[in-house]
């Protein structure tokens, strides 16, 4: 399959051929298979293409999209280290306004800003206090709020529902911040930890809970969630990777929970780039690797509004190894719009 529509000047760009690769496209491995990037996009996938006399050549091993983790804390991170690590994308899912909507390179940075929260409500008397959380009282102050996020570029709106670490949002306040996020398009993710807590994110509408629960969710919730096709970000070994955690995102996964790969990055002691033992966390509790590639790619790139996978005339964002692996290894290589990183 080629890309049609890329008319820039073909000799003056940066060539890259991956030959005779096993591929993962964002939902299944394929292989042997071609990949052709010119510059920043992925121009061919197919079989035996024609290489260009100019190309950069790769010669089998496996190739992944560039991972996407959708939820990161990125300024309490380093933007050079995730990339170098194999994420090519990120959603920040809380930031001040001045670090939130600018760019950060090499990543694709997408962002929900602050945290919509209570007067003093989590996270503005903990890790947050210094512009993580935007404090609104009442439902005028959550349209505001909403509209003035959308305005400054968020891809999405993060309501903070922590009653273990002061106020929380009357339930009222919050249906007013979905339903102003709904007309923008925008999907509203809840930091929602117990049981009470994700009730109240599924009563008020949120398509997202930020994190898998860490209090063991009841069979009829997680049913409702399930049936309100609830996407659910992974982010189990920020919170130590209990038990509870791990039965309740196997269980919503069962469901039907769509399961996005997050891993909370900048809390805690997560180390920028892809981690693998939250991968496996994700495997265990989808029942194939495959499956949790594709919430580390497609699924993640969903909820940050990007593409997770490789086809024609997508972006060239990819992680190589030479080895035939089911996730990266030790000796990656890194591409992001078709160039290729400095090894980490």
């Amino acid at each position: 399959v080629h890309a049609q529509g890329h008319r820039r000047d073909r000799r003056r760009l940066k060539v890259t051929h991956f030959a005779g690769i096993r591929l993962f496209d964002g939902s299944v491995f394929r292989e042997p298979c071609d990949v052709l990037v010119r510059d920043a996009i992925v121009e061919a996938v197919g079989h035996s293409l024609p290489v260009p006399p100019d190309a950069i050549q790769r010669r089998g091993g496996t190739l992944f999209p560039g991972f996407v983790d959708a939820h990161v804390h990125l300024s309490l991170s380093s933007a050079d280290g995730v990339a170098r690590g194999g994420v090519t994308t990120v959603l920040d899912l809380g930031a001040p306004d001045a670090y939130a909507f600018a760019a950060h390179p090499p990543l694709t940075y997408r962002t929900a800003g602050p945290l919509l929260t209570a007067p003093g409500g989590y996270p503005t008397r903990s890790w947050g206090a210094g512009g993580y959380g935007l404090e609104i009282d009442g439902e005028s102050e959550a349209r505001s709020a909403v509209a003035r996020l959308a305005d400054q570029g968020a891809a999405m709106i993060k309501v903070a529902i922590e009653p273990r670490e002061g106020p929380v949002l009357a339930l009222e306040i919050l249906r007013a911040v979905t339903a102003s996020a709904g007309k923008r398009s925008l999907r509203v993710a809840a930091h929602a930890l117990d049981a009470a807590s994700v009730g109240i994110a599924l009563q008020c509408g949120a398509g997202v809970l930020a994190h898998t629960p860490v209090d063991r969710l009841p069979d009829n919730l997680v049913r409702s969630l399930g049936a309100a096709g609830v996407t659910v970000v992974s982010t189990v070994r920020a919170f130590g990777a209990g038990k509870a955690a791990r039965h309740n995102l196997a269980a919503l996964a069962a469901a039907g929970c769509p399961v996005a790969y997050g891993t909370d990055l900048g809390n805690g002691a997560i180390r920028p780039g892809l981690d693998t033992r939250e991968l496996a966390i994700i495997a265990e509790a989808t029942g194939s690797i495959s499956a949790a590639l594709t919430a580390a790619t497609k699924g993640a790139g969903t909820v940050a509004g990007a593409r997770g996978n490789i086809f024609a005339g997508g972006p060239a964002d990819l992680v190589w190894t030479p080895e035939r692996e089911d996730v990266p290894g030790d000796r990656n290589e890194v591409w992001k719009d078709g160039a290729r990183l400095p090894p980490s």
